[in-house]
């Protein structure tokens, strides 16, 4: 299989990238170059800003492939664009959306026929996703094979998002762990590596164009539990401090300096479709995960040289 990658220098498009080399697909990336990465050797590059439509259009001209992967749309825009230069040269398209889409209302778990947001109200992350959705699938109506993948909470190495390497910062430290309410609420993670073979297998299953599918962790923990298994993954223990960031009339950006999940809510995600269409399955258990990323973060020196504890002080740790 041809692949093109829209990104593929970070996180998630990088470990992309990884596992389509490793099963034997020849991969092209596409990005704006700026960001360093170890990509397999074989992997040939296309340097453009995929913004620039007119430009994206001359970038892809004359070049085929059976799969394109859009890593990186967050836009309507980003979304046209992409169906308009890759018009005819493509097999199908696997578009990575976000959990965000969905309405917030508590029935769980949340499959992908949950009602979408159907304005910006409940986040612009969220509604602006699901307008790419919406595109991509009129471009599905018009005969472009579409995918469509909603992750949720997504950890692993090369997170360029400060989420677990926030604990592993504080539990190298001795600092201790701020937990939002009683940490009863149920939450999900999927490991990266996990959602790369998920991508690859839209773009090889016959069943996979004109459906969405959810990624995210098969078992719920609670944000306690969490804690633990992050607990287990360093080989370390801090204290554990709850607080109640109302009666403390902290902001969700206070929060999330100390937190970076929703808290005290449950978000639970049904995965079922791409098991029983696609054959998936997880190979990544929370507490293994955790400490692969603990080991990469460890040996690549992703350290912070400070960590704010602004938090801290305001809850009394």
């Amino acid at each position: 299989m041809d692949a093109l990658v829209i990104g593929g220098s970070r996180f998630v498009g990088l470990r992309l990238v990884w596992e389509l080399a490793r099963r034997g697909h020849r991969v092209t990336i596409l990005n704006r170059g700026r960001t360093a990465a170890l990509l397999p050797g074989e992997t040939r590059r296309l340097t453009c800003d995929r913004h620039d439509h007119k430009a994206l259009v001359t970038c892809l001209e004359g070049r085929n492939f059976d799969a394109v992967f859009d890593i990186t749309a967050y836009t309507p825009e980003d979304s046209s664009g992409l169906v308009q230069a890759i018009s005819g040269r493509a097999g199908r398209l696997v578009h990575v959306s976000t959990g965000s889409v969905y309405r917030f209302f508590h029935r769980f778990p949340w499959d992908e026929d949950t009602p979408l947001v159907d304005g910006p109200e409940a986040g612009e992350y969220g509604w602006l996703k699901r307008q790419c959705e919406d595109i991509l699938w009129e471009a599905h109506a018009q005969g472009l094979p579409v995918s469509v993948v909603r992750p949720g909470y997504v950890y692993g190495p090369h997170n360029s998002i400060y989420r677990e390497a926030l604990f592993f910062d504080r539990l190298v430290r001795d600092l201790p762990v701020l937990v939002p309410g009683d940490g009863s609420y149920l939450v999900q993670f999927g490991h990266v590596d996990d959602l790369a073979r998920l991508l690859v297998l839209c773009a090889e299953h016959p069943e996979a164009p004109g459906k969405a599918f959810n990624f995210a962790g098969s078992r719920a923990c609670t944000a306690n539990d969490y804690v633990e298994d992050l607990f287990a993954a360093c080989r370390a223990r801090t204290r554990i401090i709850h607080f109640d960031p109302v009666s403390l009339n902290l902001t969700p950006q206070e929060v999330g300096q100390v937190w970076p999940y929703r808290y005290l809510v449950h978000t639970l995600r049904d995965i079922s479709r791409a098991r029983y269409v696609l054959g998936y399955q997880e190979r990544y258990s929370l507490r293994e995960g955790l400490r692969d990323t603990f080991e990469w973060w460890r040996q690549s020196g992703q350290q912070r040289n400070t960590v704010d504890t602004s938090v801290d002080r305001l809850v009394g740790g």
